[in-house]
């Protein structure tokens, strides 16, 4: 897989991003697919996880990373989910020039919390995107919190946070959190974090109170409106998800007003199976690809409905 480098600017801060592609399997007018990592994700994980499956298959693949991860600027640990949804959206911008010019469709998909930050940045460069990949989301974090956590939990959480919040008022200095323990995983997902992400070079980042409050305030699902109408979205989902239930695929389906398609792997966690040569990931990308193929129309045609 070849790759070449892209500087994208957001916000003051400059983000390490790459196109990635196969020499003489790239078509002429296949899509470029932006792939958005999970929250605290790097571009050589998953995006280029994806990029190595998809440019076998023609496709031209972009991979970056959020600020402060990486190569990226940015202060190191600092996770906001509104400010990595400004960064797609930047990145989204830098990117559509090229593909306008090679006549390319525009692809946004987003792995994980990024399944729902896809959505969220698509409000803010709606004319730029042709297509939306949604791939192991969640679309209200109430919602999971609650099913991941239970009531009580729930109940819990939020008095940690307001002790926190009433001790940082008092002068207290921010402390430092665990991101996992404000977004708690499952024992199979933890299982893979400990030992295939964490062995990842530049993994792993402590955060704070600010991505507490930013997280329970995301809930892209309630932003769908019509303005989603024309734009094509293939939704993703482990079909024995744990972490992010499969709940949440049929709820976006159901509320998605475009065209639409739902695809739930068989006997598929959370991510468990992110490994290259895993005949589960080889069959979620075959689907990913199958659908671009057949639902992403070229530029200056009329969209295919899934």
């Amino acid at each position: 897989m070849h790759s070449e480098s892209l500087s994208i600017q957001s916000d003051g801060y400059k983000l390490d991003g790459s196109y990635y592609w196969e020499e003489g399997t790239l078509k002429d007018d296949s899509p470029v697919v932006i792939v958005c990592s999970g929250f605290t994700g790097l571009k050589h994980i998953h995006p280029e996880r994806f990029a190595r499956y998809l440019t076998r298959q023609g496709f031209l693949c972009v991979g970056f990373d959020y600020r402060g991860f990486g190569e990226s600027e940015g202060e190191r640990g600092k996770v906001l989910i509104e400010e990595q949804v400004r960064d797609i959206a930047n990145v989204v911008t830098r990117v559509r020039a090229r593909a306008e010019q090679e006549n390319r469709p525009l692809v946004l998909a987003g792995w994980g919390m990024a399944g729902g930050l896809v959505l969220d940045a698509y409000r803010l460069v709606e004319d730029l995107v042709d297509a939306l990949v949604s791939m192991n989301g969640f679309f209200d974090a109430v919602r999971v919190q609650k099913a991941l956590r239970g009531e009580l939990g729930w109940k819990q959480f939020r008095q940690f946070m307001n002790q926190e919040r009433l001790r940082i008022a008092q002068g207290g200095e921010p402390r430092k959190l665990d991101p996992f323990d404000i977004y708690p995983l499952d024992p199979i997902s933890k299982g893979y974090v400990d030992d295939v992400l964490f062995k990842t070079s530049g993994y792993g980042v402590m955060s704070d109170l600010d991505f507490a409050d930013s997280l329970i305030s995301f809930c892209p699902e309630a932003h769908i409106d019509q303005r989603f109408a024309k734009t094509p979205l293939l939704i993703a989902h482990g079909g024995e998800n744990d972490l992010h239930p499969v709940s949440e695929a049929h709820s976006l389906y159901a509320t998605y007003p475009g065209p639409k398609s739902l695809f739930l792997l068989p006997q598929g966690g959370h991510t468990e199976w992110m490994l290259d040569d895993d005949p589960k990931f080889q069959h979620f990308a075959a689907h990913i690809a199958n659908w671009l193929e057949t639902s992403v129309a070229p530029l200056n045609t009329p969209s295919v409905a899934a």
